[in-house]
Protein backbone atom coordinates (compact mmCIF):
# COMPACT_ATOMS: atom_id res chain seq x y z
CA UNK A 1 0.00 0.00 0.00
CA UNK A 2 1.36 3.30 -0.75
CA UNK A 3 1.39 5.64 2.05
CA UNK A 4 2.83 8.96 2.94
CA UNK A 5 2.09 12.13 0.31
CA UNK A 6 4.01 11.73 -2.76
CA UNK A 7 2.79 10.13 -5.76
CA UNK A 8 5.10 8.19 -7.74
CA UNK A 9 4.82 10.25 -10.84
CA UNK A 10 7.36 8.42 -12.76
CA UNK A 11 5.69 5.12 -12.19
CA UNK A 12 2.87 6.64 -13.40
CA UNK A 13 4.28 8.26 -16.61
CA UNK A 14 5.67 4.93 -17.56
CA UNK A 15 2.21 3.06 -17.08
CA UNK A 16 0.88 5.55 -19.41
CA UNK A 17 3.61 7.08 -22.24
CA UNK A 18 2.60 4.31 -25.14
CA UNK A 19 -0.81 6.22 -25.09
CA UNK A 20 0.17 9.52 -24.17
CA UNK A 21 3.33 9.30 -27.34
CA UNK A 22 0.43 7.97 -29.81
CA UNK A 23 -1.88 11.21 -28.74
CA UNK A 24 1.21 13.60 -29.03
CA UNK A 25 1.50 11.69 -32.75
CA UNK A 26 -2.01 12.67 -33.56
CA UNK A 27 -2.10 16.12 -32.18
CA UNK A 28 1.38 17.01 -34.08
CA UNK A 29 -0.10 15.30 -37.22
CA UNK A 30 -3.53 16.89 -36.65
CA UNK A 31 -1.38 20.52 -35.97
CA UNK A 32 0.71 19.92 -39.48
CA UNK A 33 -2.26 18.81 -41.59
CA UNK A 34 -3.61 22.37 -40.41
CA UNK A 35 -0.71 24.08 -40.56
CA UNK A 36 -0.36 23.47 -44.62
CA UNK A 37 -4.17 24.01 -44.86
CA UNK A 38 -5.65 21.21 -44.58
CA UNK A 39 -9.19 20.69 -42.76
CA UNK A 40 -10.29 18.49 -40.37
CA UNK A 41 -13.68 16.90 -40.84
CA UNK A 42 -14.35 17.43 -36.63
CA UNK A 43 -15.90 20.00 -34.36
CA UNK A 44 -15.47 20.32 -30.47
CA UNK A 45 -19.27 19.45 -29.66
CA UNK A 46 -19.11 15.85 -30.02
CA UNK A 47 -15.83 15.82 -27.54
CA UNK A 48 -17.27 17.89 -25.18
CA UNK A 49 -20.58 15.48 -25.21
CA UNK A 50 -18.40 12.57 -24.73
CA UNK A 51 -16.05 13.43 -22.68
CA UNK A 52 -18.73 14.14 -20.16
CA UNK A 53 -19.90 11.09 -20.98
CA UNK A 54 -17.08 9.06 -20.03
CA UNK A 55 -16.22 11.23 -16.85
CA UNK A 56 -19.43 9.39 -15.82
CA UNK A 57 -18.59 6.33 -16.84
CA UNK A 58 -14.88 6.39 -15.18
CA UNK A 59 -16.75 7.57 -12.17
CA UNK A 60 -19.29 4.78 -11.81
CA UNK A 61 -16.21 1.95 -12.58
CA UNK A 62 -14.04 3.63 -9.57
CA UNK A 63 -16.64 4.00 -7.42
CA UNK A 64 -17.18 0.11 -8.04
CA UNK A 65 -13.96 -0.29 -7.80
CA UNK A 66 -13.37 1.54 -4.78
CA UNK A 67 -16.34 -0.49 -2.74
CA UNK A 68 -14.79 -3.94 -3.67
CA UNK A 69 -11.25 -1.91 -2.07
CA UNK A 70 -12.97 -0.73 1.18
CA UNK A 71 -14.89 -3.86 1.99
CA UNK A 72 -11.69 -5.74 1.58
CA UNK A 73 -10.44 -3.58 4.25
CA UNK A 74 -13.44 -4.15 6.31
CA UNK A 75 -13.62 -7.82 6.45
CA UNK A 76 -9.67 -7.57 7.33
CA UNK A 77 -10.53 -5.19 10.22
CA UNK A 78 -12.96 -7.57 11.06
CA UNK A 79 -10.32 -10.57 11.19
CA UNK A 80 -8.64 -8.05 13.33
CA UNK A 81 -11.54 -7.99 16.11
CA UNK A 82 -12.52 -11.68 15.66
CA UNK A 83 -9.09 -12.74 15.93
CA UNK A 84 -8.17 -10.89 19.36
CA UNK A 85 -11.53 -12.08 20.62
CA UNK A 86 -10.91 -15.79 19.49
CA UNK A 87 -7.38 -15.66 21.60
CA UNK A 88 -8.84 -14.08 24.44
CA UNK A 89 -11.74 -16.70 24.73
CA UNK A 90 -8.83 -19.34 24.23
CA UNK A 91 -6.40 -18.06 27.16
CA UNK A 92 -9.65 -17.03 29.60
CA UNK A 93 -11.72 -19.93 28.57
CA UNK A 94 -9.78 -23.40 28.57
CA UNK A 95 -8.26 -24.66 31.40
CA UNK A 96 -6.68 -27.88 32.94
CA UNK A 97 -3.74 -29.60 32.89
CA UNK A 98 -1.18 -28.52 30.24
CA UNK A 99 -2.95 -25.33 29.75
CA UNK A 100 -0.62 -23.29 28.45
CA UNK A 101 0.16 -25.87 25.70
CA UNK A 102 -3.05 -26.14 24.45
CA UNK A 103 -3.29 -22.20 24.54
CA UNK A 104 -0.25 -22.16 22.51
CA UNK A 105 -1.27 -24.78 19.56
CA UNK A 106 -5.04 -22.83 19.12
CA UNK A 107 -3.75 -19.79 19.05
CA UNK A 108 -0.51 -20.33 16.95
CA UNK A 109 -2.57 -22.41 14.69
CA UNK A 110 -4.50 -19.44 14.35
CA UNK A 111 -1.79 -17.23 13.40
CA UNK A 112 -0.73 -19.67 10.42
CA UNK A 113 -4.77 -19.53 9.01
CA UNK A 114 -4.35 -16.01 8.70
CA UNK A 115 -0.94 -16.11 6.70
CA UNK A 116 -3.18 -19.13 4.73
CA UNK A 117 -5.74 -16.89 4.20
CA UNK A 118 -3.69 -13.80 3.42
CA UNK A 119 -1.46 -16.23 0.55
CA UNK A 120 -4.29 -17.82 -0.78
CA UNK A 121 -5.94 -14.46 -1.95
CA UNK A 122 -2.98 -13.10 -3.14
CA UNK A 123 -2.44 -16.62 -5.34
CA UNK A 124 0.56 -17.59 -3.59
CA UNK A 125 1.48 -20.77 -1.81
CA UNK A 126 -0.37 -20.96 1.39
CA UNK A 127 1.94 -23.07 3.34
CA UNK A 128 5.11 -21.03 2.74
CA UNK A 129 4.12 -19.30 5.68
CA UNK A 130 2.57 -22.41 7.87
CA UNK A 131 5.19 -24.45 8.59
CA UNK A 132 6.81 -23.93 12.15
CA UNK A 133 3.43 -22.57 13.32
CA UNK A 134 1.83 -25.95 13.48
CA UNK A 135 2.98 -29.38 14.39
CA UNK A 136 5.08 -31.65 10.99
CA UNK A 137 2.05 -34.52 10.69
CA UNK A 138 -0.38 -31.67 10.27
CA UNK A 139 1.71 -29.85 8.03
CA UNK A 140 2.09 -32.81 5.55
CA UNK A 141 -2.04 -33.61 6.29
CA UNK A 142 -2.10 -29.73 4.53
CA UNK A 143 -0.29 -30.85 1.44
CA UNK A 144 -3.77 -32.49 0.46
CA UNK A 145 -5.96 -29.75 1.23
CA UNK A 146 -7.54 -27.09 -1.46
CA UNK A 147 -8.33 -24.56 0.71
CA UNK A 148 -5.85 -24.31 3.43
CA UNK A 149 -6.95 -21.68 5.40
CA UNK A 150 -10.53 -22.98 5.96
CA UNK A 151 -9.03 -26.55 6.95
CA UNK A 152 -6.79 -24.63 9.39
CA UNK A 153 -10.24 -23.30 11.16
CA UNK A 154 -11.99 -26.32 10.69
CA UNK A 155 -9.11 -28.40 12.90
CA UNK A 156 -8.96 -25.54 15.24
CA UNK A 157 -12.69 -26.41 15.85
CA UNK A 158 -12.08 -29.99 16.49
CA UNK A 159 -9.70 -29.22 19.07
CA UNK A 160 -12.01 -27.10 21.18
CA UNK A 161 -14.51 -29.73 20.47
CA UNK A 162 -12.00 -32.51 22.04
CA UNK A 163 -11.36 -29.73 24.85
CA UNK A 164 -14.88 -30.22 25.97
CA UNK A 165 -14.98 -34.15 25.63
CA UNK A 166 -11.91 -33.55 28.07
CA UNK A 167 -13.37 -31.18 30.95
CA UNK A 168 -11.12 -28.85 29.41
CA UNK A 169 -13.92 -26.73 28.48
CA UNK A 170 -17.45 -25.95 29.23
CA UNK A 171 -20.09 -26.26 26.44
CA UNK A 172 -21.26 -23.35 27.07
CA UNK A 173 -17.87 -21.24 26.69
CA UNK A 174 -17.31 -24.16 23.71
CA UNK A 175 -20.45 -22.16 22.10
CA UNK A 176 -19.11 -18.70 22.52
CA UNK A 177 -15.99 -19.57 20.81
CA UNK A 178 -17.59 -21.49 17.87
CA UNK A 179 -19.70 -18.49 17.44
CA UNK A 180 -15.98 -16.36 16.65
CA UNK A 181 -15.29 -19.12 14.56
CA UNK A 182 -18.32 -18.73 12.44
CA UNK A 183 -17.60 -14.99 12.60
CA UNK A 184 -13.89 -15.55 11.29
CA UNK A 185 -15.35 -18.47 8.55
CA UNK A 186 -17.81 -15.43 7.64
CA UNK A 187 -14.69 -12.82 6.81
CA UNK A 188 -12.78 -15.69 4.79
CA UNK A 189 -16.11 -15.94 2.26
CA UNK A 190 -16.39 -12.58 2.35
CA UNK A 191 -12.72 -11.90 0.80
CA UNK A 192 -13.15 -14.79 -1.82
CA UNK A 193 -16.01 -13.71 -2.77
CA UNK A 194 -14.36 -10.53 -3.65
CA UNK A 195 -11.32 -12.69 -5.03
CA UNK A 196 -13.61 -15.17 -7.20
CA UNK A 197 -16.33 -12.32 -8.27
CA UNK A 198 -14.03 -9.44 -10.89
CA UNK A 199 -15.67 -6.80 -12.20
CA UNK A 200 -17.97 -7.84 -15.09
CA UNK A 201 -15.42 -8.04 -18.08
CA UNK A 202 -17.93 -5.92 -20.29
CA UNK A 203 -17.17 -3.19 -17.91
CA UNK A 204 -13.27 -3.37 -17.50
CA UNK A 205 -13.43 -3.88 -21.49
CA UNK A 206 -15.22 -1.38 -22.54
CA UNK A 207 -14.29 1.65 -20.36
CA UNK A 208 -10.13 0.42 -21.62
CA UNK A 209 -11.47 1.02 -25.35
CA UNK A 210 -13.84 3.90 -25.02
CA UNK A 211 -11.22 6.00 -23.36
CA UNK A 212 -8.37 5.28 -25.26
CA UNK A 213 -10.43 5.76 -28.02
CA UNK A 214 -11.48 9.34 -26.74
CA UNK A 215 -7.92 10.26 -26.22
CA UNK A 216 -6.43 9.20 -29.99
CA UNK A 217 -9.19 11.01 -31.12
CA UNK A 218 -9.52 14.39 -29.11
CA UNK A 219 -6.55 16.35 -30.72
CA UNK A 220 -8.73 16.18 -34.24
CA UNK A 221 -11.41 17.75 -32.51
CA UNK A 222 -9.55 20.67 -31.07
CA UNK A 223 -6.87 21.43 -33.30
CA UNK A 224 -8.43 24.04 -35.29
CA UNK A 225 -9.71 25.95 -32.52
CA UNK A 226 -6.48 25.39 -29.98
CA UNK A 227 -3.83 25.77 -32.82
CA UNK A 228 -0.61 25.75 -30.85
CA UNK A 229 -1.87 24.80 -27.49
CA UNK A 230 -3.18 21.86 -29.11
CA UNK A 231 -0.16 19.39 -27.77
CA UNK A 232 -0.36 20.96 -24.34
CA UNK A 233 -3.89 20.62 -24.23
CA UNK A 234 -4.77 17.12 -25.24
CA UNK A 235 -1.77 15.52 -23.52
CA UNK A 236 -3.46 17.03 -19.87
CA UNK A 237 -6.25 15.44 -20.80
CA UNK A 238 -5.25 12.64 -21.85
CA UNK A 239 -3.32 12.14 -18.62
CA UNK A 240 -6.19 12.65 -16.58
CA UNK A 241 -8.18 9.97 -18.34
CA UNK A 242 -5.96 7.46 -18.50
CA UNK A 243 -5.03 7.95 -14.52
CA UNK A 244 -8.78 8.14 -13.87
CA UNK A 245 -9.73 4.92 -15.76
CA UNK A 246 -6.24 2.92 -14.38
CA UNK A 247 -7.55 4.00 -10.76
CA UNK A 248 -10.36 1.72 -11.55
CA UNK A 249 -8.30 -0.97 -12.81
CA UNK A 250 -5.76 -0.99 -9.75
CA UNK A 251 -8.49 -1.01 -6.66
CA UNK A 252 -10.64 -4.11 -8.60
CA UNK A 253 -8.24 -6.24 -6.66
CA UNK A 254 -7.51 -5.46 -3.43
CA UNK A 255 -5.47 -8.52 -2.53
CA UNK A 256 -3.07 -7.85 -4.69
CA UNK A 257 0.63 -7.28 -4.74
CA UNK A 258 0.62 -4.03 -6.28
CA UNK A 259 1.86 -0.43 -3.93
CA UNK A 260 -2.25 0.52 -3.61
CA UNK A 261 -3.47 -3.06 -2.22
CA UNK A 262 -4.39 -3.60 0.81
CA UNK A 263 -1.12 -4.32 3.44
CA UNK A 264 -2.07 -7.69 4.12
CA UNK A 265 1.31 -8.37 5.78
CA UNK A 266 1.59 -5.73 7.90
CA UNK A 267 -2.31 -6.67 9.08
CA UNK A 268 -1.24 -10.25 9.68
CA UNK A 269 1.79 -9.34 11.56
CA UNK A 270 0.08 -6.99 14.02
CA UNK A 271 -2.43 -10.11 14.65
CA UNK A 272 0.49 -12.32 15.11
CA UNK A 273 2.36 -9.97 17.49
CA UNK A 274 -0.93 -9.22 19.39
CA UNK A 275 -1.98 -13.07 20.01
CA UNK A 276 2.01 -13.94 20.72
CA UNK A 277 1.86 -11.32 23.15
CA UNK A 278 -1.29 -12.28 24.76
CA UNK A 279 0.32 -15.85 25.30
CA UNK A 280 2.72 -13.90 27.32
CA UNK A 281 5.54 -14.61 24.69
CA UNK A 282 8.54 -12.07 24.86
CA UNK A 283 10.17 -13.03 21.59
CA UNK A 284 8.26 -11.50 19.08
CA UNK A 285 8.42 -11.06 15.57
CA UNK A 286 9.43 -7.87 14.00
CA UNK A 287 6.79 -5.71 12.90
CA UNK A 288 6.76 -5.06 8.98
CA UNK A 289 7.59 -2.06 8.00
CA UNK A 290 7.51 0.24 4.57
CA UNK A 291 9.81 -0.21 2.29
CA UNK A 292 10.93 3.06 0.97
CA UNK A 293 10.99 3.12 -2.79
CA UNK A 294 12.39 6.24 -3.87
CA UNK A 295 9.59 8.63 -3.11
CA UNK A 296 7.58 5.60 -2.60
CA UNK A 297 6.37 3.78 0.70
CA UNK A 298 5.48 0.38 0.09
CA UNK A 299 3.61 -1.46 2.65
CA UNK A 300 2.97 -5.06 1.32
Amino acid sequence: MVIGNKLPWRLVLRMHWPWLVGTAAVALAARTWVWWGGKVPFTPTPFQIGGVALAIFLAFRNNSSYDRWWEGRKLWGGLVNASRTYARQVITFLGGPDADTWHTELVLRHVAYLNALRRQLRGQDPLEEVEGLVSTVEFDALKTQRNVAAYLLHTNGVRLAAAVAEGRLSEQRFMWLDATLTELINHQGGCERIKSTPVPLAYRFFTHRFTRAFVLTLPLGLVEQLGVLTMATVMTLAFVFLVLETIGSILEDPFGLTPNSLALSAICRTIEINLRQQLGQKQLPDAVVPEHRGVVDVLL
